[in-house]
């Protein structure tokens, strides 16, 4: 068995901005983003220590059709287009890149590059629709007009190259109570993934992120509720680390099936 480090080289276009105006840049150009595995979007101006690069989407032809239409917003911001190369390294053993692949090949499903944004009240129908395909209960105007105005980080949409939902998180922190002590627990609203798109990890990725989230704010732990005849859901939900706390009886009074587990993954260390 052999192991060594392959090296990938990536020739791309980057838009130089301001470090205060890369959050509106990356929302405005969301769906040319470059949006591959171990590569950030948004990396440092080799050329200009005070600027940034968003990385856009390495296939150049991508970029002709949107040129025209965005080319009000990059003049009156007055940003500029660079060449920017990019490399992935990483090791890989040889002998067994083959099987490896072979066995992705069934396992996953390829889908378009996705990118999250942030759900705001542009957005927010696109999420509205898709909670009506995704989900059997319907989610109240209380939940609508929270979720533009969670915290940053715990409400996104997944969205493909040409603005289409096909997921979304969102998240609520709430206070409690640990040992006399008040903390932070994250209650995990809804998740979800259009089912052509289940296979492709976006449902995993959309987890890890409010995830990771939740640990930079410190957040005690993470929870949520599973129907008891979701297992699948179960299944998902554990492999990500995450254990049955109880059981709810009737939580879901309007729909078959109504019990429910609590689902809940530690994050901080208990006091």
């Amino acid at each position: 068995m052999t192991t060594s480090l392959l090296r990938r080289t990536l020739q791309v276009v980057g838009v130089r901005v301001e470090p205060k105006k890369v959050g509106k840049v990356v929302k405005k150009l969301h769906a040319h983003l470059l949006n591959l595995p171990r590569l950030q979007s948004v990396v440092p101006d080799p050329v200009n220590a005070n600027m940034k690069l968003v990385l856009l989407n390495t296939n150049a032809q991508k970029l002709q059709p949107v040129r025209e239409q965005l080319q009000a917003f990059l003049h009156t911001e007055s940003f500029s287009f660079a060449r920017h190369q990019v490399h992935i390294n990483y090791p890989e053993d040889q002998d067994a890149v083959g099987e490896r692949i072979n066995a992705n090949k069934d396992q996953e499903v390829k889908t378009e590059n996705v990118s999250f944004l942030p759900i705001d009240n542009d957005n927010l129908q696109q999420l509205h629709a898709l909670n009506e395909k995704l989900f059997p209960i319907k989610y109240n105007e209380a939940f609508y007009e929270y979720v533009p105005n969670a915290p940053d980080g715990f409400c996104k949409l997944a969205c493909t190259d040409d603005g289409t939902a096909i997921g979304a998180v969102c998240c609520e922190v709430e206070p409690v109570k640990i040992s006399n002590r008040r903390r932070e627990r994250l209650c995990i609203l809804t998740i979800g993934v259009t089912e052509e798109h289940r296979r492709s990890r976006i449902g995993s990725d959309l987890l890890k992120s409010v995830i990771k989230q939740a640990v930079k704010g410190r957040i005690s732990y993470v929870y949520l509720h599973v129907q008891c005849s979701n297992t699948v859901a179960q299944k998902f939900y554990l492999q990500h680390g995450f254990t049955i706390a109880r059981k709810v009886r009737d939580y879901y009074s309007q729909i078959d099936s109504p019990h429910a587990f609590i689902l809940r993954k530690q994050l901080a260390r208990k006091p």
